[in-house]
């Protein structure tokens, strides 16, 4: 009679309480949690992070470079563009490459994602005008980078769940390293070689890393098959608005996120700090960036995933106008660099492990890139109100104005992020969610 008691109760609870483990069982989801499979497709996800997401954590090197060479005669806030188009490429083309992986899986859209992305670096090595250098690594490399950065990210949480937070974390890295590894790559090939040479050099490297992406990246999900993506497809997740809440976090967050990827070299060379460790700056950012991805990735799966990854952006839009801000010399840029390579870290590792613990399997891939397609008007503008904001560069106060405006940018992100999270656990702190 108890265990009939007992029995009734849990069913109830399950019923009355739609957690992520009810959503599983609801729909039949198996979460292996490991295996060589699940593992497998983290490390191909961490060589296609590093690939994509990797090279546009590198923009900033690209802004210094083409401000001081083959287009020195157009303005920060014009060169700015070809980041900003960029990291929108990327970020918006998920609004359909989501939507394609749930209906097709990742066997398809790995490889030609790789072809568009080396085809476009491949050409950006023989561009010498801005139009030509805006299409090619401005337009057609991020289009292909969105086909493997959004398979890789949509493929990884089908087969985790307990450990979801680790695995993003791991893979995500990737990207971390090659932000870490692009710039030095790029500065010193630059100084030993010509232009095209260096974009070859990265474009090999990328085809290498892509191919083993191709060659491990699985999903553990069953896809529906191809059919025609209509609008109301997508407008009803903004009907949960739980995923209206992470997405209007995502865009304030984008906002201000990749200003100081993007201007930390130019800033610091402002300061009369000399060129190669202005350039280092950026490694240094993503260098750290490694550990804070890994660590709390590990840390969310036991505190709560909204917990860190709100704390994380609490913490670098803070650092944005305590550190950035006053810092004038090489010393307290590297202690910016440090503390907002770390804090800025959790975002990309955990955003979409956020979105993944408010969704329903089947639409993982649909809605983590709806997010970041959101997510990428701020990508879109941000880098260019910044370089308006700027001018030509040589106007301490104008500086200033585009540190504040990426802190503020952060902090109103950080804001929605809790507020999510508020509203799925309520205001206790103790709560893991």
């Amino acid at each position: 009679m108890e265990n009939t008691v007992d029995l009734e109760k849990t069913v109830t609870k399950l019923d009355t309480e739609p957690t992520e483990a009810h959503v599983q069982n609801k729909h039949e989801h198996v979460f292996t949690d490991g295996g060589a499979k699940a593992w497998l497709t983290v490390f191909g996800g961490f060589c296609a992070l590093f690939s994509t997401f990797g090279w546009s954590n590198a923009i900033g090197v690209f802004q210094d470079y083409y401000e001081t060479h083959q287009l020195a005669h157009l303005s920060s806030s014009t060169i700015g563009w070809i980041a900003s188009l960029q990291l929108f490429i990327l970020f918006f083309c998920g609004i359909i490459v989501g939507r394609l992986f749930d209906a097709l899986g990742p066997h398809l859209l790995l490889p030609v994602g790789a072809v568009l992305e080396v085809l476009g670096l491949m050409m950006t090595s023989i561009c010498h005008t801005y139009g030509q250098i805006l299409v090619c690594q401005g337009l057609i490399a991020p289009i292909g980078a969105s086909l493997v950065f959004y398979t890789a990210v949509a493929s990884i949480p089908t087969h985790f769940h307990k450990k979801r937070g680790l695995a993003m974390g791991i893979a995500s890295s990737g990207s971390s390293l090659g932000g870490t590894i692009f710039p030095i790559m790029v500065l010193r090939l630059t100084q030993q070689t010509s232009f095209g040479w260096t974009m070859r050099a990265c474009a090999f490297l990328i085809l290498g890393l892509l191919t083993i992406s191709c060659l491990t990246i699985t999903s553990n999900a069953k896809h529906s098959g191809f059919n025609m993506i209509r609008p109301s497809d997508l407008v009803r997740h903004f009907g949960d608005i739980h995923f209206s809440i992470l997405a209007a976090g995502f865009t304030f967050t984008f906002w201000g996120l990749f200003i100081p990827f993007d201007f930390i070299t130019s800033s610091a060379r402002h300061f009369n700090i000399d060129t190669d460790m202005a350039t280092y700056l950026v490694s240094i950012l993503n260098g750290v960036s490694i550990v804070s991805r890994i660590s709390m990735g590990f840390v969310a799966d036991k505190l709560g995933r909204y917990n860190v990854n709100t704390a994380g952006i609490t913490l670098a839009g803070i650092v944005v106008f305590v550190l950035w801000m006053p810092s004038t010399g090489l010393a307290p840029y590297i202690v910016f660099a440090v503390f907002y390579g770390f804090s800025s870290g959790t975002f990309i590792s955990l955003g979409p492990a956020c979105c993944a613990q408010i969704s329903e399997v089947k639409d993982i891939g649909t809605r983590v890139g709806l997010m970041f397609a959101v997510g990428s008007i701020g990508s879109l503008t941000g880098i260019p109100i910044c370089g308006a904001i700027i001018g030509d560069g040589t106007s301490r106060q104008r500086w200033l104005g585009t540190m504040a405006f990426a802190g503020a940018m952060i902090l109103i992100g950080s804001f929605f992020t809790g507020l999510g999270r508020v509203k799925k656990v309520g205001f206790d702190p103790r709560k893991i969610f």
